[in-house]
C-alpha cells in the first residue's frame, strides 16, 4: 500500500509502555525516520527500568510527550485511553513498542484513515510466531469478543483482540467521554472496548500485517488477560470471570474443579460399562481420588511457584507429580479394595488423568 501521505503528514502515534527500555529508543528511532511529522505519545505505566528517562532523554527537541501514569492506576487499556485523550491531531495509531507491531505498517493504517475510514484495524497476516498456547488464547479471547459483538449488533473485525489500530481522535474520544466508566480500564484490550460502543454506522476499514517476535523482554500474557476479556463481555462475562479465576487460580477452586471431573468421568466410564459398584469400590476410588488430587494440587503448586520456566523442565514437573499422583491413588485403592483388576486400573488412571489433565492447564494458565 501506498503510504506516502503519513510520511509527510501529522498525525499521532500512542505507545503504551510498561518496562520497554530495551525496546523504546530503537522504536522511537525508527518512528520519527519513517514518520518525520509524526507527534508521538509515550504513555508509561509505572516501569522501572528507565523507559521514562530514556524516552524524554531521546524526546528532547523532538515533538515527543512522555505521559506518566498514577502508579494506582495500572491498566494497559487506561494508557491508551489516555493517550487517545492527549492526541492533539485528527488522526491516531496505537501500537507497542516491542516491534511485534512493523513501524513500516503504521503508514498503511493512516493512509486508510485518510482515505475516510473511522477506525483501521492491523490485522495479524501470520500467527506462526505465536506459540501454541498464545495461538490457543488468542483464538478463544476472539471468539468471545466475537460473540459478544455479534449480540450488541456492532461491526466485527477479524481480528478484534488486535492491540495495533487506528482512528479519529474526536469520534474515539468522543466515545471514551460518554462510555468510559464501563470500560475494562485495568484491562488489556482497548480495540475491544472501542468497538463496543462506537456508532453503528462507523466505517471500519482492516490492514493486514506481518506479526514479528519481540525484540526484547517478556510476553505479558497469562490468566489475567483472559479473565479481563471475560469482564468485557457484560454482566455475564463478568460472573464467568470470577468463577473461572476461581477454579483455575484459586488453591481450593483447582482442588474441587479437578477432583470433580476426575469423579464424574471415572463414575461416568463404569456407569456406561455396566461395572458394579460396590459401596466399599466405591468409597475405595473416592478416597483414592480424594487424596490423590489433593498430593497433585499442592504439588504442582510447590513445583510450579518457583524455579526455571524452561518448557522441557516445566513438562518433567508435571511428569514426575502426575506419575506420583497415579501411585498414590492406585495405592490408596488397593489398600482400601485389597484386589484390583486391569480394568479397574485403566478407569482409576483415566479418571484421574482427567483431573491431572484440568490442574496441570490450570498451573500453566496461571500469571
Amino acid at each position: 500500500m501506498d503510504s506516502r501521505w503519513a510520511s509527510g503528514n501529522s498525525f499521532s502515534i500512542i505507545l503504551p509502555t510498561l518496562n520497554e527500555g530495551d525496546n523504546i529508543v530503537p522504536m522511537l528511532d525508527t518512528l520519527v525516520g519513517l514518520y518525520p511529522k509524526a507527534s508521538i505519545v509515550i504513555v508509561d505505566d509505572n516501569s522501572k527500568d528507565g523507559t521514562v528517562q530514556k524516552a524524554k532523554e531521546f524526546g528532547e527537541g523532538r515533538d515527543i510527550t512522555v505521559i506518566e501514569r498514577d502508579p494506582d492506576k495500572k491498566g494497559l487499556t487506561a494508557s491508551i485511553m489516555d493517550g487517545i485523550l492527549a492526541a492533539k491531531t485528527d488522526l491516531f495509531v496505537v501500537m507497542d513498542s516491542d516491534f511485534q507491531h512493523p513501524p513500516s505498517s503504521v503508514g498503511d493504517l493512516v493512509e486508510k484513515l485518510h482515505e475516510g475510514n473511522d477506525i483501521v484495524i492491523g490485522v495479524r497476516e501470520d500467527r506462526g510466531k505465536l506459540s501454541s498456547a498464545r495461538r490457543f488464547a488468542s483464538w478463544g479471547a476472539d471468539a468471545m469478543a466475537r460473540s459478544y459483538l455479534r449480540f450488541k449488533r456492532q461491526q466485527l473485525s477479524i481480528d478484534t483482540m488486535s492491540g495495533f489500530f487506528g482512528g479519529r481522535t474526536k469520534l474515539c474520544r468522543s466515545v471514551i467521554e460518554k462510555k468510559g466508566d464501563k470500560f475494562e480500564m485495568k484491562g488489556f484490550k482497548a480495540l475491544f472496548d472501542l468497538l463496543k460502543f462506537v456508532p453503528k454506522d462507523t466505517k471500519i476499514a482492516e490492514v493486514e500485517f506481518k506479526f514479528n517476535s519481540r525484540r526484547s523482554g517478556q510476553s505479558k500474557l497469562s490468566s489475567t488477560i483472559i479473565f479481563s476479556i471475560m469482564r468485557q463481555c457484560g454482566f455475564g462475562g463478568k460472573m464467568l470471570a470470577v468463577a473461572m479465576s476461581f477454579f483455575l487460580t484459586n488453591v481450593l477452586g483447582r482442588y474441587v474443579a479437578a477432583l470433580g471431573f476426575g469423579l464424574l468421568f471415572t463414575f461416568g466410564v463404569l456407569n456406561i460399562t455396566g461395572t458394579f459398584l460396590s459401596p466399599v469400590f466405591t468409597y475405595s476410588i473416592v478416597v483414592a481420588m480424594l487424596l490423590a488430587i489433593a498430593y497433585l494440587v499442592v504439588a504442582n503448586k510447590l513445583l510450579f511457584t518457583t524455579g526455571s520456566k524452561n518448557g522441557v523442565i516445566r513438562g518433567m514437573k508435571l511428569v514426575y507429580s502426575g506419575f506420583t499422583g497415579y501411585l498414590i491413588s492406585l495405592y490408596v485403592f488397593y489398600t482400601i479394595f485389597s484386589d484390583i483388576t486391569e480394568v479397574q486400573m485403566l478407569f482409576l488412571f483415566l479418571g484421574f488423568g482427567i483431573g491431572f489433565a484440568y490442574d496441570s492447564i490450570s498451573v500453566l494458565l496461571k500469571k
